[in-house]
């Protein structure tokens, strides 16, 4: 016997069933997630199940819950033998180190799990466009930036784009530029240098209990100390990311970029998953061929090139104009041939040039740079290549130290 093939109205009556099945499941995912009490206060007139149901997604589009608080309960379950009701149960005769990992859990279970998203607002466009003249040379990651907000704006979601990696020359300003994204964005930054980092796993997701001097991981940590659910993570110099023999840091990078790990990531130290999906990632690198190929496939990668000519100039002076004016009034704004000269080298040796020329501005008891001030500030910027040490004693020759 074949069977019938099913009509428009069994199809339709079938996506509303599974659409009113699905509404009461987060439903009931977001009444476990709700503060104690908060059943208490209810509204004078009941929302009808349309009505609620409407509310709870557009809540579940517009915030995030950063950490499964039914886990944190089953692990203070594990710990005491018995269901966590608010109180001060003790662990009977659990380790130290038990005992400060079931605290935590505890102060977890209290929290809010919740943590709203950044969603586009008007002046966020505004705010792009003015970055997009100060970074001139950061235009194709900043258009990016700009779809993405237009569509968290169309559709009132978070803001959300792919992990990403700069990659450029040292001293072009990557790192400058993701500290005035997240400006720009009204978004959390945790900045993280990969290049003095000695443990990334402790990083990322954490040790376990069992390891001397064990915490969760900084990343965790981070989220929960913060008030939104879609910061900025800045990855920064991640191509120099090695930390100790042992340890293979980009596995366990994968864990943040993969995002079917980053919505459950098990933090080793408290044993509950976290959800790090609507983390906005940013790394910067110079290298891109020192990143593994399987990291380098999860980034979008992004080539910053070396500003030169006007944008080289414009970059110039607004970094002239900033050193300046931390200065109060006590100097003019440099004029063109100044800035001509400072743009002779990138935007790192700029900042540098300008806070030696002013040394030798003031010296000389002038309120305004000149080109000789900036000469001589890249001729003593230039003593670091030399091999003739720097300082009030010259150094020795190998000779004369056998000598002594």
């Amino acid at each position: 016997m074949i069977a019938s093939s099913p009509t428009d109205a069994d199809e339709a009556a079938f996506g509303e069933a599974w659409r009113d099945h699905h509404h009461r499941v987060l439903l009931s995912r977001l009444r476990r997630q709700r503060p104690e009490g908060a059943s208490a206060v209810l509204p004078v007139e009941e929302p009808g199940p349309r009505d609620e149901a409407a509310g709870a997604v557009e809540d579940a589009r517009r915030t995030v819950a950063v950490f499964d608080r039914s886990a944190v309960l089953a692990q203070i379950r594990l710990g005491v033998g018995q269901d966590y009701l608010g109180d001060e149960t003790s662990a009977g005769s659990t380790s130290t180190e038990e005992q400060t990992r079931l605290e935590r859990l505890r102060r977890l279970a209290g929290e809010e799990p919740r943590r709203r998203l950044v969603v586009a607002d008007a002046g966020m466009r505004e705010r792009l466009g003015l970055l997009r003249s100060e970074c001139a040379g950061f235009v194709e990651v900043i258009a990016l930036i700009e779809r993405a907000v237009a569509l968290s704006a169309v559709s009132g979601a978070g803001i959300a784009f792919p992990p990403m990696v700069l990659v450029g020359p040292p001293g072009v300003g990557k790192t400058h530029f993701c500290r005035r994204l997240a400006r720009a964005l009204s978004v959390e930054q945790h900045a993280f240098s990969c290049a003095t980092n000695s443990d990334a796993q402790a990083l990322i997701i954490g040790h376990p209990a069992t390891w001397r001097g064990a915490r969760m991981g900084v990343l965790t940590e981070a989220l929960l100390g913060g008030e939104t659910g879609n910061p900025l993570i800045l990855l920064d110099e991640v191509d120099k990311f090695v930390t100790h023999s042992t340890e293979k840091p980009y596995n366990s990078l994968l864990s943040l970029i993969e995002p079917e790990n980053a919505c459950a990531l098990v933090d080793e130290y408290l044993r509950i998953p976290f959800d790090l999906s609507r983390c906005l990632i940013v790394a910067t690198a110079n290298d891109l061929e020192a990143l593994p190929s399987f990291i380098q496939d999860r980034f979008l990668v992004v080539a910053v090139a070396p500003p030169d000519g006007a944008i080289l100039r414009a970059i110039a002076s607004r970094i002239a104009t900033d050193i300046i004016s931390a200065h109060g009034d006590a100097f003019a704004r440099p004029d063109d041939a100044v800035i001509a000269c400072l743009a002779s080298t990138n935007p790192r040796g700029i900042r540098r040039l300008v806070a030696l020329a002013l040394g030798f501005a003031a010296e000389a008891g002038r309120r305004r740079l000149t080109v000789s001030d900036v000469a001589a500030a890249e001729a003593v910027a230039d003593i670091k290549i030399a091999r003739t040490p720097m300082g009030f004693i010259p150094g020795k020759s190998k000779g004369e130290r056998e000598r002594e």
